[in-house]
């Protein structure tokens, strides 16, 4: 049975919003702090851990950092490929 409080949504207002798409969006000083930390060799962990440091409310996941870890890397690697064509 579902119960049909809103024409457009027909649930409950989430309590928190950790592990929403929305919350865990990286903002562009966040991801110029990972690509940074990303070049020096600095682990997931430690760069998540850096974020909360200057953002308690942040709501990033772990996956979030090798998410943001893995594009940065991709996108070097296609600027080298390009410089060596």
């Amino acid at each position: 049975m579902v119960k049909l409080m809103c024409r457009s949504h027909n649930h409950e207002l989430m309590k928190s919003l950790v592990e929403h798409p929305y919350a865990e969006r990286l903002t562009k000083d966040e991801k110029i702090i990972i690509a940074d930390m990303t070049k020096s060799m600095v682990k997931p962990r430690n760069i998540l851990l850096t974020l909360k440091e200057h953002n308690a409310n942040i709501c990033t996941t772990i996956k979030q950092i090798y998410n943001a870890r893995n594009t940065y890397r991709s996108s070097i690697e296609e600027v080298i490929l390009k410089c060596n064509i």
